[in-house]
């Protein structure tokens, strides 16, 4: 297992730019349109909890454009491992403040499936309880 905790872009993932793109299109709504280069066209994209699972680059982008407008703040820090099935896991925590003004935090494991290009055709999220620092 190959595991990367501050990448640089020499040793740069797609889950490192999937990350970076969510957390500036809260800042820069153009910035959405960055993840058609990191999906496939038929992507299944599952975010789990109360969202339905998407297929395709239109229901990807409506489902991303949906979770970014309801923030006017996005942090994440996450951390990424190569499974020896050649899928990545990121395990990662958000910290973000809605556009009400109430801060939340979550934490969630993705698993990615990516082709020979580097793009995403599988994308699922587990959410997962915060961890603490004791």
């Amino acid at each position: 297992m190959t595991r990367t905790t501050l990448t640089t872009t020499a040793n740069e993932t797609v889950i490192d730019r999937y990350m970076r793109i969510f957390d500036r299109t809260v800042y820069q709504p153009e910035a959405l349109k960055e993840l058609e280069s990191i999906f496939t066209p038929d992507a299944t994209v599952d975010l789990g909890g109360d969202m339905e699972p998407v297929t395709g680059m239109p229901e990807i982008m409506a489902a991303y454009g949906q979770l970014t407008k309801a923030l006017v703040d996005s942090k994440h820090f996450w951390t990424v491992t190569e499974l020896d099935d050649g899928r990545l896991e990121c395990h990662w925590v958000q910290a973000g403040r809605a556009t009400d003004g109430r801060l939340a935090g979550q934490s969630g494991i993705e698993q990615v499936t990516v082709n020979a290009d580097g793009r995403i055709t599988h994308l699922s999220n587990r959410m997962v309880p915060i961890a603490s620092w004791s």
